[in-house]
């Protein structure tokens, strides 16, 4: 690519062996989509701490923080991880849209309506799998080819839109 090649890793949670101990918000996304995907986040570019942990993390939780961009390990044997290539001006489109959403809180009703009747995001407010998919669009990696605009995004159906 003429600017230089770059990356973005989707990262996705499932539930594992032991799902009593989950959240009950995983438990019915899980039983919703009938999938064991029930989060996905974003790293954007191939950056990394010293202790080889990714960095520039776009994440959301049904929690106080709303979008972060923060670091993980990579550790945990419930995520999975699929790398996208891209350039790196799509990376910097993305990371500079993933830090104007800091602080936007999680949408508990656009979770829940997500998975029985199609939301468009203002924005003000997202779920894990919107999240992605907003940042995913920024980087022109994501188009109505892959997911179509008349369902809301889930990490079920974006993980096999992306793991080919």
């Amino acid at each position: 690519m003429a600017d230089g090649s770059g990356s973005v890793t989707l990262i996705f949670y499932r539930v594992g062996k032991e799902w009593w101990k989950e959240p009950a918000l995983n438990l019915l996304a899980a039983a919703a989509q009938r999938s064991a995907y029930t989060h996905v986040e974003l790293a954007i570019g191939e950056d990394a701490l010293d202790d080889g942990s990714m960095t520039n993390v776009v994440r959301i939780f049904n929690d106080p923080a709303g979008v972060e961009i923060t670091s993980r390990t990579g550790r945990n044997p419930l995520y999975s991880y699929v790398s996208l290539g891209c350039s790196k001006n799509a990376e910097r489109r993305m990371l500079a849209y993933a830090r104007q959403q800091i602080g936007k809180p999680f949408s508990n009703t656009g979770m829940a309506r997500s998975l029985i009747w199609p939301r468009q995001t203002t924005g003000d407010s997202f779920f894990c799998a919107e999240l992605v998919a907003a940042v995913l669009k920024v980087g022109g990696l994501m188009c109505d080819a892959i997911f179509k605009p008349t369902r809301s995004p889930h990490p079920h159906a974006l993980h096999p839109a992306f793991s080919c």
